[in-house]
């Protein structure tokens, strides 16, 4: 049978100590050459109030303005404080988006108002 050496805690050291203490080579950087970007001047997209932009605002107020107004009354139906606190939140949460809905209409009527 082989015998097996046993590694002792101070051989593990000096071997981790003799990797740490090696000479790092310096790596040299590389030079790109910059290129000239020639941009041109691109005119702004003008922003259109379309039929289509209008049906998606439209409906999606309605549909916010239906939820937000159901969480109402449910906030005043429901009898458990849980159930009170969440509809309020949820009415709150969904109000906010009804305003921003409604603040996106009245840009698309002010757009279509300054194109025409």
């Amino acid at each position: 049978m082989a015998v097996k050496k046993k590694v002792t805690k101070k051989k593990v050291v000096k071997k981790k100590a003799a990797v740490v203490k090696k000479k790092s080579v310096p790596v040299k950087k590389k030079t790109v050459a910059k290129k000239k970007v020639v941009r041109t001047q691109t005119s702004p997209k003008r922003i259109r109030a379309t039929p289509r932009r209008f049906r998606i605002v439209i409906k999606n107020l309605i549909l916010f303005l239906i939820l937000s107004l159901l969480s109402f009354l449910l906030y005043f139906v429901s009898n458990n404080v849980v159930y009170r606190d969440f509809f309020y939140l949820l009415f709150w949460i969904l109000g906010l988006i009804f305003i921003a809905f409604f603040i996106s209409l009245l840009v698309l009527v002010f757009l279509r108002k300054l194109n025409k």
